[in-house]
């Protein structure tokens, strides 16, 4: 006789957990009640019919408390199967079970719908062989299976199915290996998610971005035409201009026509920097650059960039140099590291006004590598500005009569050329106390005197 208990999930039919069953009352009684009479009929001595009965008694209450802790066994299990069930049944994502050789062994709802079955049932019926009727590329499901013998798992394992509908869609699977004693794999369990949106969504991020790089490069390569188509005719622009300023084929008349031809020098010389400028951008973002490199001296290089810088702002005004008198060489592009080196002493003379100060100075950093530093008492700038000053083409002055000309590229370009020889460039500045540019290049750079002998 069964007792049916009412239980938060509907009514179980088993026995209930707290009711007695009858059959094991009697059972214990008839056990007490024949112990007695047998004690009674053989006239066995009272202490030891008492502890015969004492050990009948607890041997009954042994198998009573034996079958209670039975039940409640039993109920914890069928309570944790149907929270399984409702679980697997109501879940967002598709729930599987599936066979090593391609068979759904149990699904979810979630799953069928994704994959475009009216049910569960359906779906076991007619998705027999995974490999070659659900994933686009049949090669997938062997893949997936490697995974699992070697890991056990696969997480975020992406790939194009057919629906039943003959759609196509991406998801994404995250799936344990069964094994049983042996360790032979049983099954495979896990989840599936449709990713497609976001498959489409990266899709048409790769293709932007392809798209964006195509015009990166296109713009490049414009740069550079123009560039090059640019210089040809300001060479003689500057070239005649050159002989006229400094009466070369005899005197001119008026004399004012000489002042023109100067103008016109210093205009073209402008431009061909400028243009100059435009075409080490357009290289160094086409990666069209490469370096030339040779063992050269540090103090070298802060001369001739200083020469450099004087000779494009007309700045005369002292240069402070510190560097010891026993100073290692660099392994470098000279010409490029000059370049740099000098757009960054043409800035400092360029924004310190009058009665300031510019100095360069080389170190040797603790890591073996060489810094090269240029420092200003000049208007500075603001520390949030300083990235927007490295961009290519940004003025940080965009009043209409700005006071400092140029295209705003020589900051960009030190720091590409800095950065093509593995190096750092670091800039500290605040308005009004100056700024300090360090060009650190790494501890390969650095060579040893007996280099530059050699």
């Amino acid at each position: 006789m069964l007792v049916l208990e009412e239980r938060g999930h509907g009514v179980a039919g088993r026995p209930a957990s707290r009711a007695v069953r009858p059959e094991l009352a009697i059972a214990i009684g008839a056990a007490l009640f024949g112990a007695v009479l047998s004690a009674a009929a053989n006239q066995v001595p009272a202490p030891e019919a008492i502890a015969g009965l004492v050990v009948l008694t607890v041997g009954a209450a042994t198998i009573f408390a034996l079958n209670r802790l039975a039940d409640r066994g039993s109920d914890r299990l069928l309570t944790a199967e149907a929270t399984y069930r409702a679980f697997f049944e109501h879940a967002i994502e598709g729930v599987f079970r599936t066979s090593p050789d391609g068979r759904y062994l149990d699904a979810n709802p979630a799953l069928a719908k994704i994959y475009g079955y009216g049910s569960p049932e359906a779906l076991i019926a007619g998705l027999t062989d995974i490999a070659d009727q659900l994933y686009i590329d049949s090669a997938r499901r062997a893949e997936f299976q490697a995974i699992m013998q070697a890991n056990d798992r696969v997480t975020a394992f992406e790939s194009e199915i057919r629906r039943r509908d003959g759609r196509t869609i991406w998801i994404s699977e995250n799936a344990r290996a069964v094994r049983d004693w042996s360790g032979k794999i049983v099954c495979y369990e896990g989840t599936v998610e449709d990713v497609s949106e976001r498959h489409r969504a990266q899709q048409k991020m790769r293709a932007a971005l392809a798209e964006a790089e195509e015009a990166s490069r296109a713009k490049s390569a414009f740069l550079a035409a123009m560039s090059h188509e640019l210089k040809t005719p300001l060479n003689a622009v500057l070239g005649f201009s050159e002989i006229i300023k400094e009466e070369m084929l005899g005197p001119i008349e008026p004399l004012k026509y000489r002042d023109y031809a100067h103008d016109i020098h210093a205009s073209g010389t402008r431009l061909l920097t400028i243009v100059s400028d435009v075409l080490d951008v357009a290289q160094l973002s086409g990666g069209a650059v490469t370096l030339d490199t040779r063992i050269y001296s540090a103090k070298s290089l802060i001369d001739e960039s200083i020469t450099l810088a004087r000779r494009a702002t007309k700045d005369e005004r002292e240069v402070s140099v510190e560097i010891p008198d026993i100073f290692p060489p660099v392994d470098v592009d000279s010409k490029r590291l000059r370049q740099a080196i000098a757009n960054l002493i043409t800035n400092a003379l360029k924004f310190t006004p009058p009665g300031g100060s510019v100095g360069v100075s080389v170190r040797l950093e603790r890591s073996g590598g060489m810094s090269f530093i240029v420092t200003d008492t000049g208007i500075g700038m603001e520390p949030q500005t300083i990235a927007a000053a490295l961009e290519p083409f940004r003025q940080l002055d965009r009043s209409l009569a700005r006071r400092f000309e140029g295209a705003g590229l020589g900051l960009s370009i030190t720091k590409s050329l800095v950065e093509l020889h593995g190096g750092v460039l670091l800039i500290e500045s605040a308005v009004g106390e100056g700024t300090t540019a360090s060009i650190v290049l790494p501890a390969s750079r650095t060579k040893s005197r007996a280099a530059l002998a050699s």
